[in-house]
């Protein structure tokens, strides 16, 4: 019947919502924990996990993701002998501090940093190379023996991992230091530890490092991608310099990948951005904060990794804006429904959601309604609807939804949420003043009528 329509248009909010998978991230670090000193930073992610109580350090942001990488050696001293307590205690240390852990397994590092593991070493192919202009003992990337021996762990980790709901994304490295494509490898064998890599984690987000060719394979393969260098505006802009001098990422490498082979790849899988140094020392540097961020943007970035170092205290409010503008942020516009419905009848119901943020959610989360007629409730799932279609802009819902048996005649309470399907509680916030504490929105409520 509906001879009525009621519009709903709940108020937006430009506040923090502490939604999950976006925003600025935590290095080596969960929320609480202290910033590292000056513009320093570490390498490989923690060995110890003292209680604290979370929360936001100062000159920092809040953060629902949190990044940590460790070498080979460490989940690896004694060959086919692992042991994965780190990980096991990161995860629940994210879960404790209210984040999910983004997780990089590292072949090796760089001058003065964990090698191979000695094992390894001792029985496999390794060779000395020229990096960063001094020697330097790797791996032979193209041998068998490493894509086997470095492949077990990733296999082993996957088993232990995959599908985890606190495991974030899972980076993709085995070329060079930290895994960042500082290296010799073949197509051939890049290609097989991509391979390897899907097949050891094909439930979890993983991400490439973007640059080279590395990048080019793996997102035939599914994956996301990463910048190592986010910001770098390192040539300082002379017109005129030595050919040494002359390249930064964010001029000649970027604008290369972006409008090559990773244009679109946004749309299905997350872009994750490491800064190059830390945001202190683009303030040191005098660097374009605006021009960086507005790159940023352009990327459809969903992770910022600043590395768990001070903002300059200028800069704070613009960049705590600026993280809420990138991943998704879902704006609920309007819900359109008919009123009044007989009991057991069906309820066309209308949604305009306005994604203001730069890229989609990239996890199944259901859109549903709930119910609520005195002590009853009912949650109903939106079927065939996807949010993971929800790309920056316009999104409408148009649907027909049967009134459960269980409604009787009377007033029955509205709201919408996000689900996740393995819970179903709303985990993820719409951006306007009308939701409640548990994260769903009021939309007012529809009279049923008696049959």
């Amino acid at each position: 019947m509906g001879e009525y329509v009621r519009r709903v248009r709940p108020a937006p909010t430009d506040a923090y919502l502490a939604n999950p998978h976006k925003g600025c991230c935590t290095f080596q670090h969960f929320n609480g924990d202290e910033l590292f000193p000056g513009l320093s930073w570490s390498e490989e992610g923690p060995h110890e996990f003292p209680a604290r109580k979370g929360g936001v350090a100062d000159g920092y942001l809040p953060a629902t993701v949190a990044y940590c990488r460790w070498f080979w050696e460490t989940f690896e001293p004694e060959e086919g002998k692992y042991d994965f307590s780190l990980i096991d205690k990161s995860l629940e240390t994210a879960h404790a501090r209210g984040q999910t852990l983004a997780l990089r397994l590292m072949p090796f590092g760089s001058h003065g940093q964990p090698l191979a593991p000695q094992w390894y070493r001792r029985k496999y192919p390794m060779e000395t190379v020229d990096y960063m202009g001094s020697p330097a003992l790797f791996p032979v990337h193209d041998a068998p023996e490493y894509l086997e021996k470095y492949g077990n762990l990733i296999r082993e980790a996957g088993r232990r991992y995959d599908g985890n709901p606190l495991l974030e994304t899972m980076d993709v490295g085995f070329i060079g230091p930290w895994g960042e494509g500082a290296g010799e490898m073949s197509a051939g064998q890049m290609d097989r530890f991509h391979r390897l890599h899907q097949e050891a984690f094909p439930k979890t987000l993983r991400l490439i490092e973007i640059c080279g060719e590395q990048g080019k394979i793996g997102l035939k393969y599914g994956t996301g991608w990463r910048w190592n260098c986010f910001g770098d505006l390192s040539d300082g802009g002379s017109p005129e310099v030595l050919k040494t001098c002359s390249w930064n990422h964010t001029f000649d490498c970027y604008p290369e990948v972006l409008a090559t082979y990773a244009r679109d790849n946004w749309k299905q899988y997350p872009v994750h951005c490491e800064t190059a140094w830390v945001v202190g020392g683009w303030y040191r540097n005098g660097w374009d904060l605006d021009f960086i961020l507005q790159q940023g943007l352009k990327y459809h970035l969903t992770y910022f990794m600043p590395k768990s170092s001070r903002f300059p205290e200028p800069w704070l409010e613009k960049l705590s804006a600026w993280c809420r503008k990138i991943g998704y942020r879902f704006v609920y516009r309007q819900a359109l429904y008919e009123t009044p419905v007989r009991a057991g009848g069906l309820v066309r119901f209308q949604s305009w959601i306005e994604n203001v943020g730069c890229a989609p959610i990239y996890r199944p989360y259901s859109f549903a309604i709930r119910l609520r007629q005195g002590g009853r409730e009912e949650i109903i799932p939106l079927q065939d609807v996807d949010i993971r279609t929800w790309l920056p802009g316009d999104t409408f819902v148009d649907v027909r939804v049967r009134l459960p048996a269980s409604i009787k005649p009377g007033w029955v309470h509205l709201a919408a949420g996000l689900l996740d399907p393995a819970t179903r509680e709303a985990r993820v916030s719409f951006a306007v003043k009308e939701a409640f504490s548990d994260r769903w929105v009021s939309l007012g409520g529809i009279e049923v009528l008696a049959p």
